[in-house]
């Protein structure tokens, strides 16, 4: 993964330097939890990457549940019990997977109670007959999440009168001893454990994201392997070798200067899943009432995606003649040719000079750059990624430089990056109506 920002943004190298000298305790601090290991640190998920044991459970309970008769793989969660498996599942096999044929079981995501929705899984899988077609994983980090408990409960009843034995491929992931561990032990269901002191945001290298991707054909090692490299990189104290420390230090000078939007603006389509991923992580980590130390600051960064080149004919306006309030990060990867090509005799010759015989890639190149100049000559601020390719093992790279750089950022911001108290709002008065709703139906039935 190469990392580019020199004469690209508005922030000087003395500048950084100062930010980096800031940073040296805490880069200590982060390279002695990884020397202990474990998950007793706040910071603990950086470690996932290197426990061999989440990979070794992970694969095989996907040994076991993987039958040549294997059609859908159902993930129930929300937020970062979805949103990371979904990344890389895209990323790897793309948006439109469910749709084609091959061999590979095709995963589905049930996040939001939405009817819709759920109408459709169902309408999917109502040619499942034999218990050895599907598993369905839920996935909630305390166990008691209101839309993952009310989609699982949904899609179990419906299976339930369909298939035989259903009950069998069900697969738990909750922290230990949870109410839903417990619950899912009672009925016989297997059960994944997540680190108490790994987030949902930052699980993605945990039995969340290894189990289900594993299940339909990713290589989770691979994956993990990107993660570790990457993980070792971003423990480095020289600025250069250490991309996550570079790019959270940009993030945070250029949000001083009031670029208080960062647009994460991929090349790849199939990325779209990663940038909505990498919004979580932003909007729950550094997104903070209070700091530290207790004080109010309404602080944060607010993240969006942008997609090449589809947004560049809805955004690129905005993105360079508005105001300048954004830091973007291209991500694309290294030029490869495609194998998709435009036909030499074109129907509609002559309407785009020099199109006629051209490489997809090569058109999305010269798109690629023609973006870069312009974000030059408007002095809009940028950085780029590129990655090798779209290979498991550089969108672990990715993962994990993202996730580092969450965490470097809310210790230049001063926010705690692994809370997320004010999510607990309306959770809490989710709950709370929904209990007095059903106190007035029960009050009405008595009457």
């Amino acid at each position: 993964m190469r990392v580019n920002y020199k004469n690209t943004s508005l922030i000087s190298e003395n500048e950084i330097a100062g930010k980096v000298l800031e940073l040296k305790e805490y880069l200590r601090k982060l390279n002695e939890v990884a020397m202990v290991g474990g998950y007793d640190a706040s910071e603990a998920s950086i470690n996932l990457p290197a426990d061999e044991s989440f990979l070794k459970k992970a694969k095989a309970f996907a040994k076991d549940k993987k039958t040549k008769k294997l059609k859908y793989v159902v993930v129930i969660g929300i937020g970062g019990s979805n949103l990371g498996t979904q990344a890389v599942y895209e990323a790897i096999y793309g948006t439109l997977n469910i749709a084609l044929k091959s061999k590979d079981p095709k995963m589905i995501f049930l996040d939001t109670n939405n009817p819709k929705l759920m109408f459709d899984v169902q309408d999917i899988l109502s040619d499942v007959k034999d218990k050895e077609e599907i598993v369905v994983n839920i996935i909630s980090k305390s166990g008691s999440t209101t839309e993952t408990v009310a989609n699982f409960e949904v899609l179990y009843q419906f299976l339930k009168k369909r298939i035989d034995g259903i009950e069998e491929r069900v697969v738990t992931t909750t922290d230990f001893g949870s109410k839903l561990w417990q619950k899912a032990e009672e009925k016989s269901f297997a059960v994944l454990e997540i680190p108490k002191n790994v987030g949902g945001r930052y699980s993605v290298f945990s039995s969340v994201g290894l189990f289900p991707l594993a299940l339909c054909g990713v290589d989770v090692k691979s994956l993990l392997g990107g993660a570790r490299l990457m993980r070792d990189e971003c423990l480095n104290e020289d600025f250069q070798k250490n991309p996550a420390l570079a790019s959270a230090i940009l993030t945070f000078l250029h949000y001083k200067k009031g670029a208080n939007i960062s647009n994460s603006f991929f090349f790849h389509s199939q990325l779209e899943t990663i940038g909505r991923w990498y919004r979580q992580l932003m909007g729950e980590s550094i997104g903070k009432e209070k700091d530290k130390n207790g004080n109010v600051v309404h602080i944060g960064i607010t993240p969006i995606i942008s997609i090449g080149s589809t947004d560049l004919h809805s955004m690129a306006q905005l993105f360079l003649g508005g105001p300048k309030d954004k830091f973007t990060t291209f991500v694309n990867t290294e030029f490869q040719k495609s194998k998709v090509a435009v036909p030499k005799k074109m129907i509609f010759d002559g309407l785009v000079e020099h199109l006629n015989g051209k490489d997809f890639s090569e058109i999305m190149r010269a798109i690629y750059e023609g973006v870069k100049i312009a974000y030059q000559k408007n002095k809009a601020p940028f950085m780029e990624i590129i990655l090798p390719d779209l290979s498991e093992s550089s969108i672990g790279q990715f993962l994990q430089f993202k996730m580092m750089e969450m965490i470097f950022l809310a210790e230049l911001l001063n926010v705690n990056a692994f809370d997320q108290p004010n999510v607990e709002d309306y959770k809490k008065e989710t709950k709370e109506i929904l209990k007095i709703n059903n106190d007035f139906r029960r009050n009405r039935t008595t009457d």
